[in-house]
């Protein structure tokens, strides 16, 4: 019945989902399959306790007619000790079986959360891109949550409870046939109520997991972006407005999967009322007829009581069910996405020896927008080269190029020869290094944000590369050394500061091709001459692309090449590009300027 009632749920949503009901629960309980010895457990406590249940009652109308009615002392005792026994055995087995589901619950959210993790790791940049970060947190959080309780919880006390309404079906139909008929006679008005409610139940869960979605994406970008909406005085008015609206859809959209959940039990609670009238009336006219005995209808009671309970149980599950559908779809949604950016089926380990890098014919662009047409571009081995150019004209694309953050649609990239698309993508990313503009810092020390770029490090290595880098006066200011904990997104820690631990982490890992993305353009004239001079030694024998937008990066630059529009318009040192003045000379005519008038200003005040 419930895959019929999941039918009519369907229909009733706004688009169809991509999986149907069926698919979805498969897939969830192939999950909680890998569970088997526990599972075997709960299934005996399970099946003990549903057949003490339907046994009670059937010990009841013996305590009513051979003891009580029959005045007998004996049978009373006897069948007395009997329900107490049963009454004692129910409670043990009730508490093995809440301790499995409990164990159960929270092993499969412990594995879906892996599972997430693990498959997040394999998607691409252009995924991550496209898909809001809130909307990839309520994944990890709220859906796995919704469909945890109701996958592992819900679905077993719904098997547990069908189960219930079978054995007192059953044992109603061993006491007697017409009376039952007369007991079940509404059953087609549930059936019918629940399908009213099933139809309006789905459309509203599957809104109140996409606003909790949305919710979470608007929390997580004001909470990052703190500093910048608090620096502009109007800015947390039209922040609140749109937190404002987002939150009062979610509360809309809660409120409704709510009222389909409120009208349920009060519609089935009537129905039952029904039914025990119903049951009262006919039953005594069959005892005044001689018919049945007191003690059968006290136990139909029972029965009746046990057919109910889990009716309204199950039917307040269905309806928690369209949450954890809409959860769950949402989730394996994100488990089957699939990266466009992935290992072929020959890919190799390789190891870069000259690392010679060659872009050739490359076409790329975001969509409608295109980047590259027909690009071309050689990196020679253990060449430091620089790529200037304004806003937009592609030069952070190469690096995510390079690094098959995306791959070309046209053309290919090759280094030393060998198409990056043949390589393994774990092989080629350890062997490029990539130091972005802003820097990545996590919550723990400083000596271990470092070896994060090589986790098997020992401290000698990343003393050598502090040493190296120069950086021992800056590591001696802070409070602990190497020992200090960052504290989240190193907000204790100067931008500088963050950017020369994140190149040091960088450089730890010894790459054959290093890319700088902006990497000097944080921190402050008098760092960054401190650590050109250590980039000169430690990128010797290395290829190295630099991105500049600090155009006085390029004194390290073997060679500059100036980006505009997806091409190369200029090319040549850096004095060379000075002495033709084109573009790049413009471009540092106007740092240069910008610099000096930063300066006159200082000086006046």
């Amino acid at each position: 019945m419930g895959w019929i009632l999941a039918r009519y749920a369907r229909e009733g949503a706004e688009g169809k989902p991509k999986s149907s009901p069926l698919k979805i629960i498969a897939k969830l309980m192939r999950l909680i399959g890998r569970y088997k010895a526990r599972l075997l457990i709960f299934i005996f406590a399970a099946s003990a306790v549903l057949l003490l249940n339907v046994v009670g009652p059937y010990i009841g109308r013996k305590i009513v007619d051979e003891g009580i009615i029959a005045r007998n002392p004996n049978t009373l005792v006897l069948y007395t000790s009997i329900l107490a026994a049963i009454a004692v055995c129910s409670w043990i087995l009730g508490i093995i079986r809440s301790y499995i589901i409990a164990w159960l619950t929270q092993k499969l959210l412990y594995d879906l959360r892996v599972s997430l993790f693990n498959h997040s790791v394999e998607l691409d940049y252009a995924f991550f891109s496209s898909m809001p970060a809130g909307q990839v947190i309520s994944r990890f959080t709220s859906d796995v949550e919704a469909v945890g309780q109701t996958a592992t919880t819900g679905f077993i006390d719904a098997v547990f409870n069908t189960l219930t309404i079978l054995g007192a079906i059953v044992a109603m139909l061993s006491l007697n046939v017409n009376l039952t008929l007369a007991t079940l006679s509404l059953v087609p008005l549930i059936i019918v109520s629940v399908i009213f409610l099933a139809r309006r139940s789905y459309r509203a869960y599957r809104e109140v997991r996409s606003k909790v979605g949305e919710l979470t994406s608007n929390i997580e970008q004001t909470v990052s972006g703190m500093r910048v909406s608090q620096s502009f005085s109007d800015r947390d008015k039209v922040d609140l407005r749109r937190f404002e609206r987002v939150s009062y859809e979610t509360m809309r959209a809660n409120i409704r999967a709510t009222l389909v959940m409120a009208l349920t039990r009060p519609v089935l609670s009537l129905i039952r009322a029904a039914t025990i009238a119903i049951l009262a009336f006919y039953g005594g006219h069959l005892i005044i007829r001689g018919e049945t005995t007191v003690g059968t209808l006290i136990a139909f009671y029972s029965y009746v009581e046990m057919f109910f309970n889990p009716v309204i149980t199950l039917t307040v599950y269905y309806n928690m069910l369209q949450s954890a559908l809409a959860a769950a779809e949402r989730i394996f949604e994100y488990l089957e996405a699939k990266p466009s950016v992935k290992d072929s089926s020959d890919a190799m380990d390789f190891e870069i020896k000259s690392g010679e890098v060659i872009f050739e014919n490359v076409s790329f662009g975001y969509g409608e927008t295109k980047v590259f047409e027909n690009f071309n571009l050689k990196v020679n081995p253990s060449e430091i080269l620089a790529i200037v150019g304004p806003t937009g004209a592609g030069k952070t694309t190469l690096a995510n190029l390079m690094l098959r953050l995306y791959d070309p649609q046209g053309g290919r990239i090759l280094i030393d020869g060998v198409d990056i698309r043949e390589i393994k993508l774990s092989s080629l990313r350890r062997q490029i290094a990539l130091v972005p503009q802003e820097p990545i810092l996590f919550k723990d020390t400083v000596r271990e944000n470092i070896r994060y770029g090589k986790p098997g490090a020992k401290d000698e290595e990343i003393i050598e590369v502090i040493h190296d880098l120069g950086l021992e006066p800056i590591i001696k200011t802070l409070p602990e050394g190497l020992d200090t904990m960052v504290s989240e997104g190193g907000v204790n820690l100067s931008v500088g500061q963050r950017q020369l631990i994140n190149v040091a982490r960088t450089l730890l890992r010894k790459p054959k091709v290093i890319i700088l993305d902006e990497a000097t353009s944080s921190v402050d004239p008098y760092t960054e001459s401190l650590l050109q001079e250590a980039l000169k030694r430690l990128l010797s024998g290395r290829t190295c692309i630099i991105i500049a937008h600090r155009l006085s990066t390029t004194f390290l630059a073997d060679r500059v090449i100036v980006l505009d529009k997806g091409k190369i318009i200029e090319e040549g040192t850096h004095s060379e590009l000075l002495k033709k003045g084109g573009l790049f000379a413009r471009l540092y005519e106007l740092q240069i300027g910008e610099l000096i008038k930063a300066e006159t200003v200082s000086k006046i005040r």
